[in-house]
């Protein structure tokens, strides 16, 4: 589990992490719906429901010709469909091999299952928003199961997986520490947390905010946007990176009468006269 675990781990924090960075979203306030919602996005992933009427299949991942879609349990509860959406999402975005993967309570011992299940368990619950809840805004054990839509168990395993990486020999005492959170009283978890904080903070900041992602999820929605939108266009240092990280886009700036814009385009929707000439109509009403 140890390996799978940091592995797993590692894999969804370099994903979301960035995302969050790039997004600055609130620690405090974090929810795994606009991550989630830019995967969905991104990857043009259809999302719906199914029932069956002993609940036998919790989620479904499907991947084929005709493009990829995953479902959940209708009438499961919330807390329940946010783990599975996050869980058939990591099936796809771990590179899982196959087209067809089904959670049920015979799978759950299966890798690629068990995968699934720390990579959503890592996307609802972040290393870096538990120490904030837990550390530094001192939330109880049911301030943050509810603030981050997750189940009393996914909670109480993410915590126990997350120190016992740091903390292998001492499962018993984190177990102990779990148990005392739970009532109430939380010391103990406190002082886990401030063994490992610098370590959680570090890896956290390592990520720096991309101007690449910002521009390609702008032209992702639309053909063009401009230093209106997004002010760094403007800085002229920054558009080799972007012409050469994004290869169908293009940077331009154009002035008139003490005024400037800058602006990307998607070159394989709009011509350059097309993209100069919805500039001069911005900077016109500038």
């Amino acid at each position: 589990m140890d390996e799978l675990y940091t592995r797993i781990s590692k894999i969804a924090k370099q994903s979301l992490y960035q995302f969050m960075k790039d997004e600055k979203s609130s620690l405090l306030n974090y929810s795994f719906q606009p991550y989630f919602d830019d995967c969905i996005k991104e990857n043009d992933i259809q999302v719906i429901s199914h029932h069956f009427s002993n609940h036998k299949i919790e989620g479904l991942t499907i991947i084929d010709s005709s493009g990829i879609s995953i479902s959940y349990e209708k009438d499961n509860p919330k807390v329940k469909q946010n783990f599975t959406l996050c869980h058939e999402l990591g099936h796809f975005l771990l590179q899982h091999e196959g087209t067809y993967f089904t959670e049920t309570a015979d799978t759950q011992e299966m890798t690629d299952e068990r995968e699934a299940n720390v990579f959503s368990a890592v996307i609802l619950m972040p290393d870096i928003v538990l120490l904030s809840k837990i550390y530094y805004s001192c939330d109880s054990f049911e301030q943050v199961q509810e603030s981050l839509s997750v189940s009393k168990q996914a909670l109480y395993f993410r915590l126990l997986d997350l120190i016992r990486a740091y903390f292998p020999d001492e499962e018993n005492q984190i177990k102990d520490a779990l148990e005392l959170y739970q009532e109430g009283q939380n010391p103990e978890i406190h002082q886990y947390f401030d063994r490992i904080k610098e370590y959680i903070i570090t890896e956290y900041d390592h990520f720096q905010p991309s101007l690449v992602n910002k521009v390609r999820r702008a032209l992702r929605e639309k053909a063009m946007v401009t230093s209106q939108e997004l002010p760094f266009l403007l800085n002229e240092d920054d558009w080799s990176l972007i012409r050469q990280s994004l290869s169908n886009v293009k940077v331009w700036l154009i002035y008139n009468k003490g005024k400037t814009i800058a602006y990307a385009w998607d070159s394989a929707k709009l011509s350059d006269q097309q993209a100069r000439k919805k500039a001069e109509l911005e900077l016109l009403l500038m």
